[in-house]
């Protein structure tokens, strides 16, 4: 199994703007952070987790030219605003893409994208909702999914063999964090150092990471108030920032 991080960053980016760099090291090209998506290549399958805004970009950085499944994580936009990208994907393979996302997406997605979903006007449609189960096969890849809370809101965690995701993480509910232990690979969200209203901070994060004891653990959905270097310093040996680009072989 092969993990692109594609975009390791909140939804402003990162730095934010021109000249308004936050706490970061321009000079040091891991900071330059777009929105978050990740690329799962297994068995000869490209599952894609969200649909950054950055999307056309960070594919052909990758040099993706297709893409089996899509699984959402949420609807908030930096998540989503990609989605039209997906038609390129689409054209190039001649098919339908189907798009997994839990219930309470649905009918938003629908309404925001219906040319995509139902097709309007010259517009076929060029990708298919289905509906987020706990469980799903693609061939012959299983991918767990459970909701964890990200503020008023809740998120997928998804896990595929002895590798998972959780982005925008507050807090996990009841016992679903033990199903997260024993992995080689954690990718989770870390949005500053201090607490947000919907996003742990470093050291509760620290916490997860002590209570799963992942093989290693990876960040991603960074601020530009997160320095890589200076994060990175204050990490075990098994935990660290990611980057754009990165790839990690399991």
């Amino acid at each position: 199994m092969k993990i692109t991080i594609l975009g390791c960053g909140g939804s402003f980016g990162s730095p934010l703007a021109w000249q308004k760099t936050g706490n970061i090291d321009i000079n040091n090209k891991k900071n330059f952070r777009t929105r978050s998506s990740v690329l799962i290549n297994i068995d000869n399958k490209n599952i894609l987790i969200d649909t950054s805004p950055d999307l056309r970009h960070q594919l052909y950085l990758a040099k993706c030219t297709n893409i089996d499944a899509v699984f959402y994580t949420h609807v908030h936009s930096d998540h989503t605003a990609g989605l039209p990208d997906m038609r390129a994907m689409s054209l190039i393979n001649k098919k339908i893409i189907p798009a997994y996302m839990p219930l309470e997406m649905i009918s938003e997605m629908e309404n925001n994208y219906k040319y995509i979903f139902k097709g309007e006007k010259d517009y076929l449609p060029f990708m298919e909702i289905k509906q987020l189960k706990k469980i799903h096969k693609i061939d012959n890849v299983n991918i767990e999914t459970f909701k964890h809370n990200h503020g008023s809101i809740d998120v997928q965690t998804y896990k595929i063999e002895n590798f998972a995701y959780s982005t925008d993480i507050k807090k996990f509910y009841e016992s679903d964090i033990d199903k997260l232990k024993n992995l080689d690979l954690w990718i989770v969200g870390l949005l500053r150092e201090d607490d947000h209203p919907s996003h742990a901070g470093f050291d509760k994060i620290m916490e997860y990471i002590n209570y799963i004891k992942p093989k290693q653990t990876i960040f991603t959905h960074m601020t530009a108030l997160l320095d890589e270097k200076q994060l990175n310093d204050k990490c075990p040996p098994d935990v660290r920032p990611g980057f754009d680009g990165m790839e990690i072989h399991l």
